[in-house]
């Protein structure tokens, strides 16, 4: 069975694309990272994060308060997801979620567990850490289910802006944050052939969790064991080059301190510095754009296929469709994962189709990091309208942009068109909007997306800033 691009004709690759391009036939190697979720600077991460914390807290109270009844409940209605098709089953994807069963067993190991003693447990993204039988396919069910009902919402925005057709489903229940319980209810679902799909945003996704614990262990804490074995002169020291030298071998303190959760635990209430070396260094951890090197085509392909693609595309309104999805693919390519989860939110009818296409200003460094920080620019949101025609730029399409500003989006959008024949009274345009504080808006044309697609394809995304700190800074003048 084709990826979910595939069956429903999109011609896109993974790098153009904001969700996991999945299959139904077999499960993508990638797990829901609570902690990749965490660490995200976004709207939709922080509801997220949000929701995670309340159900987690709601577990650990209801343990703390001996409501086994409460527990079990809670934990019970974490079923199967069978909808993402993420995970390692092998043959036709399972899922190992945590059914009715499976609970009883899951809070009886949270209990046993050193962490949950003394009061160290205190996040969900942390109990692949501390708790025995919890690993990475744990922890991301668990996350699946609990942030369910939002991918049923980034799932419909997807659809949305592929014009995908959806239909009626019935699965598992929602968790409620307000009433902070389950909850069911009929949603609206892509189809492949009888399988419903539920879409998930590739960038809180990872091969290994963030918090992993035989990484832990494997850096943080056996780097620590052995400074503190040189330090207090162990047994395990040992003197090399002619005694000048004195080393601790890897090997001998991990055969003296063997990995356990048990002792993560220990080790880690007593210097819990390690942890919070751990999740420094996790936020360093990328988000995935590839997850089958043999199958998925590189970033250098992609560049130059878009490249190819646009000088191909034909101004005029009968290719506007084409055009807007080449130039939301472009986009997230370039962009991504500063710009995430595109979606329409206008769609006007007036001789030709204008669609206005919303990112998620999701960046932590760089210009559109700039743009949200900005109090003149206030970019939570990054609003793109795309224009197929060749003629100049007009008030109209730039009072269009206008009017989508408002102060929970931000005052910066971005238009995109074939060319301009007339660009220092587009740039007069602008400045002036700019300069009366009504919003900033950067024309990217045919010629500068291909200049940014071709520095992507040699790496240089340094030459895409420049591109993008140069328009912008133009709009001051």
């Amino acid at each position: 069975m084709p990826r979910f691009s595939e069956y429903f004709s999109l011609n896109l690759s993974q790098h153009q694309l904001d969700f996991v391009d999945v299959s139904n036939e077999y499960d993508t190697p990638v797990f829901v990272d609570p902690y990749a979720i965490e660490i995200r600077n976004d709207i939709w991460a922080e509801q997220a994060s949000d929701y995670i914390r309340t159900f987690f807290t709601e577990v650990l109270s209801a343990l703390r308060n001996e409501d086994d009844l409460r527990a079990h409940d809670l934990m019970s209605h974490l079923s199967e997801p069978q909808e993402t098709f993420l995970g390692v089953s092998s043959g036709k994807p399972k899922g190992r979620g945590v059914g009715s069963v499976q609970a009883g067993q899951l809070i009886s190991s949270i209990r046993s567990s050193k962490a949950y003693a003394t009061g160290l447990l205190s996040d969900l993204s942390e109990m692949a850490l501390y708790v025995e039988g919890v690993d990475r396919d744990k922890i991301s069910d668990l996350t699946t289910n609990i942030i369910r009902k939002l991918l049923v919402d980034y799932t419909q925005q997807q659809c949305g802006l592929y014009e995908i057709e959806t239909s009626n489903y019935s699965g598992p229940p929602f968790w409620d944050n307000a009433r902070k319980n389950w909850t069911s209810d009929y949603v609206d679902l892509p189809y492949i052939n009888e399988t419903p799909v539920l879409l998930v945003p590739k960038y809180i996704v990872r091969r290994r969790l963030c918090l992993d614990s035989q990484e832990f262990y494997n850096k943080q804490i056996t780097d620590f064991l052995v400074a503190e074995n040189l330090k207090a002169n162990s047994s395990l020291v040992r003197t090399i080059k002619k005694g000048k030298e004195r080393v601790v071998r890897k090997g001998d303190v991990r055969k003296e301190h063997p990995k356990s959760k048990y002792y993560i635990a220990e080790i880690v209430s007593e210097h819990p510095y390690l942890l919070d070396l751990l999740k420094e260094s996790a936020k360093s951890s990328s988000s995935l754009t590839r997850f089958s090197d043999e199958e998925m085509p590189s970033i250098h392909d992609v560049s130059r296929i878009l490249i190819d693609s646009i000088q191909n595309t034909p101004a005029g309104r009968e290719f506007a469709d084409q055009y807007h999805k080449l130039i939301v693919g472009a986009l997230t390519t370039l962009f991504y994962p500063d710009l995430i989860q595109p979606h329409k939110e206008w769609e006007i009818h007036s001789g030709r189709k204008r669609i206005d296409v919303v990112y998620t200003n999701a960046a932590d460094t760089g210009f559109f990091s700039h743009r949200r920080d900005d109090n003149n620019t206030q970019a939570n949101t990054v609003i793109v309208e795309c224009k197929n025609y060749s003629k100049d730029i007009g008030n109209e399409e730039l009072d269009q942009l206008l009017g989508r500003f408002d102060n929970n989006r931000g005052k910066f959008g971005i238009l995109t068109c074939r060319s301009i024949d007339n660009q220092k009274t587009l740039d007069k345009r602008c400045v002036d909007m700019a300069s009366r504080s009504q919003g900033y808006i950067i024309a990217l044309t045919d010629e500068d997306i291909l200049q940014m697609l071709d520095a992507k394809y040699n790496l240089r995304d340094d030459i895409i800033e420049s591109i993008m700190h140069s328009k912008f800074r133009k709009l001051l003048e």
